[in-house]
């Protein structure tokens, strides 16, 4: 028989996949990015999908996937899944549950997309951003607000920067809605259409594998209506959304580290199709070495040359920490190797008052 395709029939416990390195599964590194782990899934989604693959594992290899994947697409759950081996560590059911198969739909969707060559939706080669549905409109298979991508950039920051905390400008390139036609496609004055193909429900019916599959129209895109070619707006060609090129200042807190990453609400790409807000800029950051110190979380290392006969007889000696030079005192009968603590002349810890310690290596 036929009926529309539920989340419930794909799921999983974390029982059954326990076993598997999640990260083996989607073959990615430990330390992959978002946009790593989302590359990956959709390739190995693609290629396993039970629609598409009819080899006897290929369901259960889907099934996998979509576990990892659901586990290590969100931050909290990856977190506690490298901590304690499991996106539950309480012994739940975890991302598998009734309702998680394919993660609120969305990303059924994309699979569908890139299976078929796009015809389950539109955009700007954005992924999943072009083809979610409008407000107030039943987003294909389930019904959710359209929301744009999140994108990544790079900030690099010298050393110094980084422990006293700065505020550094970065050129990003976002989706935006095109300013001369309001994100609408028209010319200003143009008359939409209500779309032929769906009748203006912003959704079409496709029967695949035996169900009916009910996706955004691949006629209007999901919005319902459609424009002539001659009322096109001519700076983005009908599309509403452009490219835009823009600086940002990026604030970067004291204490941060290479690898840190700041979030920025708001400044990702906006959803190729309806009124939905912008997704988030992610700010990857890298920090220059220092020529002087070597750093290892917050304390600060920092090899000092004394003279012989203060090794021998004792004095002070001047060296360079975070917050400028300080005198530093020798005992007598020091010898090269020995190592001096300077307690809170460290680098301030992330969102803390408290501060690390300045180590120096004495020879």
């Amino acid at each position: 028989g036929t009926g529309f395709i539920r989340a419930r029939q794909f799921h999983t416990t974390a029982a059954r996949l326990a076993a598997e390195d999640f990260y083996s599964v989607l073959g990615v590194k430990r330390d992959a990015s978002q946009s790593e782990i989302k590359k990956a899934y959709y390739q190995l989604a693609k290629k396993y999908h039970p629609d598409a693959n009819k080899a006897p594992d290929a369901k259960d290899k889907f099934l996998k996937i979509q576990e990892a994947y659901d586990t290590l697409s969100d931050e909290s759950k990856r977190r506690s899944y490298d901590q304690f081996g499991t996106a539950d560590p309480t012994g739940g059911m975890g991302g598998g549950g009734p309702g998680a198969g394919f993660g609120g739909f969305e990303n059924m969707e994309d699979i569908l997309s890139q299976m078929f060559g796009g015809a389950f939706g539109g955009g700007m080669g954005g992924g999943a951003q072009g083809r979610r549905a409008g407000p107030g409109r039943t987003g294909g298979m389930g019904g959710f607000t359209s929301v744009g991508e999140d994108i990544e950039a790079v900030a690099t920051v010298s050393f110094m920067d980084a422990v006293n905390g700065t505020t550094t400008k970065i050129v990003i390139t976002p989706i935006v809605r095109c300013e001369p036609c309001s994100g609408v496609g028209a010319k200003k004055g143009a008359k939409r259409h209500t779309c032929s193909v769906c009748h203006g429900t912003g959704q079409a019916t496709f029967t695949m594998g035996g169900f009916h599959v009910q996706q955004s129209c691949p006629q209007c895109g999901g919005e319902g209506w459609t424009i002539s070619p001659k009322d096109q707006c001519t700076s983005c060609g009908g599309k509403g959304r452009v490219r835009e090129r823009k600086m940002v200042d990026v604030d970067v807190p004291a204490g941060c580290d290479s690898g840190m990453r700041i979030r920025m609400a708001g400044m990702g790409d906006v959803p190729i199709e309806g009124d939905g807000p912008a997704g988030d800029l992610f700010v990857r950051l890298r920090v220059t070495p220092s020529p002087v110190f070597k750093r290892k979380g917050a304390d600060v290392y920092y090899a000092a040359s004394i003279p012989f006969t203060t090794a021998i007889l004792g004095g002070s000696v001047r060296v360079p920490t975070v917050d400028g030079d300080v005198e530093v005192k020798i005992k007598s009968g020091t010898q090269p190797g020995d190592e001096l603590r300077l307690r809170g002349k460290g680098i301030r810890k992330l969102n803390s008052s408290v501060r690390g310690d300045q180590y120096l290596g004495l020879r």
